[in-house]
This record gives structure tokens, sequence and C-alpha cells, in this order.
């Protein structure tokens, strides 16, 4: 029986032996174990996690790009109304200021009626106000000086676009600025003082200034005050 029991473990020592590693052998090199596929890529629910973040993030991204834009049109619509505020209230009180002037001397055809008014207002009842009407002597151009006979008013055009219109005595109607809805006198001043819209009469009368209110068809307006140096004839007539 003991000779049994040694052959044994004589036998397991040998085993224990063989599987040593000789002297210079080396070790076979151990991998670590894997650690599941975390290593290498994302998980679906990190995959959906970012989509969601970058669709959040393109859209804010959208809603700032388009409310600039919107800030940007606003402005520049605002921006072109003032300027058409500005141009016509330029214009109009150029005109108006040239109201009654008949250069000196004459000329040999007489031309405008010193005697006529020389400015006439029609006061308007509808949402557009008023017409003005002017005349002088314009020696401005070459030759003899030309009789003016204009009138202004603020109508919309067949597009139903709010215009700022010159017509002349022979008919003719031409547009002056684009979005201009409304001209209204709102007062004068003369050589009795200032008089307020309401203090207007059938004339005639002489003003020196005239203050005239124009309306852009944003609600925005610009008051004119337009000097008359020629003190012309005035009078109020009824709107057509």
């Amino acid at each position: 029986m003991s000779g049994v029991v040694r052959g044994a473990t004589n036998g397991a020592s040998r085993r224990h032996v063989a599987s040593r590693p000789c002297d210079g052998e080396k070790l076979p090199e151990r991998r670590p174990p894997r650690r599941g596929l975390r290593q290498a890529g994302f998980t679906l629910l990190e995959v959906l996690l970012a989509l969601a973040l970058a669709a959040l993030v393109g859209l804010v991204a959208t809603q700032l790009l388009r409310a600039s834009r919107a800030s940007e049109a606003a402005t520049s619509q605002a921006s072109d109304r003032a300027q058409a505020l500005d141009l016509a209230a330029d214009l109009l009180a150029g005109e108006l200021r040239r109201a009654g002037f008949r250069p000196y001397p004459p000329p040999a055809g007489g031309g405008l009626d010193a005697r006529g008014p020389a400015l006439v207002l029609a006061p308007g009842s509808g949402l557009h106000g008023d017409a003005l009407g002017v005349r002088y002597l314009d020696d401005r151009v070459q030759g003899a000086p030309v009789d003016r006979d204009l009138r202004f008013d603020a109508a919309p055009d067949g597009r139903g676009v709010p215009q700022l219109y010159r017509a002349t005595a022979s008919g003719s109607r031409q547009p002056l600025v684009q979005g201009i809805d409304a001209v209204r006198v709102v007062g004068w001043v003369d050589a009795a003082g200032a008089h307020p819209r309401s203090a207007l009469a059938p004339g005639p009368w002489r003003p020196w200034l005239l203050l005239v209110e124009i309306g852009s068809d944003a609600g925005a307006t610009r008051r004119v005050a337009a000097p008359l140096p020629s003190r012309p004839l005035a009078v109020v007539v009824t709107a057509p």
C-alpha cells in the first residue's frame, strides 16, 4: 500500500516539475479578459442621446437665425420708411418755398399773374389728407422762365401702394415717393401770428410759413416747416 502511495506522489511531483519552465524559457503572455463591446463603440442609448442633442442645437440655431433675419428686415424697412419721409419732406418743402416766386425783372411774356393765388389748399375729407397747389415761375431752366402749376397729394396707385404724387396743369400725374400715405396742413404763420388748422378759412390770406404733416403707410409722420419767402396769395378751395 505504501508503494502505491509513493508511486502516486512521485508521479505528481514529476508532473509538477514538468509544468515548470526551464531556465531561460519565457512564460506565455497572458491577455486581459475582454470586458464586452463597450470599448469598441457607443451604446444605442448614447447614440440616441447624441442625436437628440444635435437636433436641439440645430433647432435653437435655426430659431436664432430666423430671429436675426427678421430683425434685420424690420430695421431695413424702418430705415426705408424714414428715408421716404425725409425725401418727401425735402421735395415738398422745396416746391412750397417757391410758391409765388417771380424772377426780377419779370419776363416779357408776363407769365404768372401776381394778383392770382399761388398757393391753393384743398382740404381732403378722406384718409389721404389734403391736396396742395403751387404756382411759380421757374427760372432754373434754360431760356425763358416756365410757369409751373403743380398739385401735390397722396393716394394709392393701381397696385394699392401709397404714393406722393405731383400733377401738372396739363393733367399728367407722376409718383414721386413710395410709401407716403397722407399730406395734411396743420398750421401756418402770417403777419398776425401762428394759426392752427382749425382756423382755415376760404381766404385769401398771405402765409409766411406753412406747417405740413406727411404720413407714411406704417403710421410714422414727419412735420415740415416750409418758409414762403414770396408771401404768396393763398386760398382754400373745396377738394375735387
